[in-house]
């Protein structure tokens, strides 16, 4: 027999569940921002549908170029044996004739003291060049070419880059012919340090025979714009510069 209390009043026993979130009343606010362009945008929000809400913030294009453009750099070893001429190539080829300079490598362990030599370029080209040395020699000179279509500009080394040419570098580049002089001022695109590294090498490039010549800075002429190179002795060619930041 059914109990009478669940017979009288049946919905005071019944389970209800609720159907969905109750829905709250809408709060509407709307921003206004002016514009690069001058004009006024305005966006209208419901703050009970958004999860959070934050200040409008308008979108900008391409304003702000990040992007890091590199000239052309290459920089390897030559390699002599008992030679005062060598023809080396580069290890791509460069878009313009690159500015071309050299150093003194390391001597063959056998010729330990054969490294007091002049070095000069012969030619140069896209794909390689030719250098001379005042004395026959085995062991290493070091070339460094570059090219950008404006200075200074960033270059990044290769594989066998050494300081302070390793890694993304800034550099200038210059080209002087003296008139026959034993010094010259060269001067490149300004840099930010005071005192950058310069490299410069003679060439004979202009029928003289006279690119056989050692080059110094003279003492205290160094800037982060140029400065004085003395020359062993006179010379009508040319003398390429690479000033490294």
């Amino acid at each position: 027999m059914a109990n009478g209390k669940y017979i009288k009043n049946r919905n005071e026993w019944r389970k209800s569940y609720p159907i969905g979130i109750p829905r709250r009343p809408p709060v509407i606010v709307t921003e206004s921002k002016i514009g690069a362009d001058g004009n006024t945008y305005t966006s209208t929000f419901d703050l009970n549908q958004v999860i959070r809400h934050r200040d409008v913030y308008e979108i900008l294009g391409d304003t702000l170029d990040i992007s890091l453009l590199l000239g052309e750099y290459d920089e390897d070893l030559i390699h002599f044996n008992n030679e005062t001429v060598k023809t080396f190539n580069f290890n791509f080829t460069f878009s313009n004739n690159p500015t071309v300079v050299f150093s003194q490598g390391t001597a063959a362990p056998a010729d330990p003291n054969t490294e007091n030599v002049n070095i000069f370029g012969i030619t140069r080209t896209t794909t390689g060049g030719i250098v001379a040395l005042s004395a026959p020699y085995s062991g290493t000179i070091r070339y460094r070419a570059a090219y950008a279509g404006s200075y200074p500009s960033y270059f990044t080394g290769s594989v066998a880059s050494i300081a302070p040419t390793a890694g993304v570098f800034i550099a200038s580049v210059d080209r002087k012919v003296p008139n026959n002089a034993s010094f010259v001022t060269s001067s490149w695109a300004p840099l930010a340090s005071s005192v950058p590294v310069p490299f410069k090498s003679p060439y004979e490039d202009n029928s003289n025979f006279d690119g056989n010549v050692a080059l110094t800075t003279k003492l205290g002429t160094l800037n982060s714009s140029g400065e004085v190179i003395e020359i062993s002795a006179h010379m009508s060619s040319s003398i390429y510069v690479l000033a490294v930041q």
